[in-house]
Formats: C-alpha cells, structure tokens, sequence
C-alpha cells in the first residue's frame, strides 16, 4: 500500500505543477563561433599560409537584419574586431560576417586590416 500511496502523491504533485514549471532547454546558438568556423574555412582556402583568425568577442557590434542578401536570408551582420594571423603573427583586424540565424550558419566573412 505505500508504493500505491507513493505513486498517488507523484500523480497529483505532477498535475498540479503549472506548465511553465518544466526545465527550460538550452540553445547551444553561437553565431560568432559560426562566423569564426567559416572564416576559417574560407582563408584556408585562399591562403596556405593561413593560421588562425579569432573574433574578439568584446568588441563585437550585433545587427538585426532578417532580410535576403540575393538568394539568402541574412537574419545577423556582426561586425567588430578580429585578431588575423598568416604565418607572421596575428594581426588585428576589421571584420563583417553575415549570418543566417538560428539553424543556419554563417554566409560570408570579409576582413579589413586595421588602420
């Protein structure tokens, strides 16, 4: 009988906890990491020399878009400082990445040397 008495307690507990009372799930969304991974990818490919490019996540600057750029939606311009490094040290640098949001990665990187 107290495993019935148990299970009974746990049932109405259960039914009377509010909706909103469950664990809220964690988004793993990190559109800067997405932005590094592509420009990577990307310099790499036009550079052999390339090493390493890391966003200064400080100084980043995060625009709201959500519109199409030609055939892509773009739903984040993130734009800020970077550090650049191609075989001769890291470098700073600018730099403008376009993401597509949540569920899609980033769609181009560009950068500009510091002045």
């Amino acid at each position: 009988m107290g495993l019935r008495l148990a299970l009974a307690v746990v049932l109405v507990l259960t039914a009377a906890a509010p909706a909103g009372a469950a664990p809220r799930a964690k988004t793993r969304f990190d559109g800067i990491r997405d932005c590094e991974r592509l420009a990577v990818i990307q310099f790499k490919r036009h550079n052999a020399a390339f090493r390493q490019f890391t966003i200064q996540r400080g100084k980043v600057s995060v625009d709201k878009y959500a519109d199409k750029v030609g055939g892509s939606f773009v739903s984040t311009v993130y734009h800020g400082t970077a550090t650049y490094d191609a075989g001769r040290g890291a470098q700073p640098t600018r730099f403008i990445c376009l993401h597509g949001g949540m569920g899609n990665d980033a769609l181009f990187v560009y950068t500009l040397p510091e002045s």
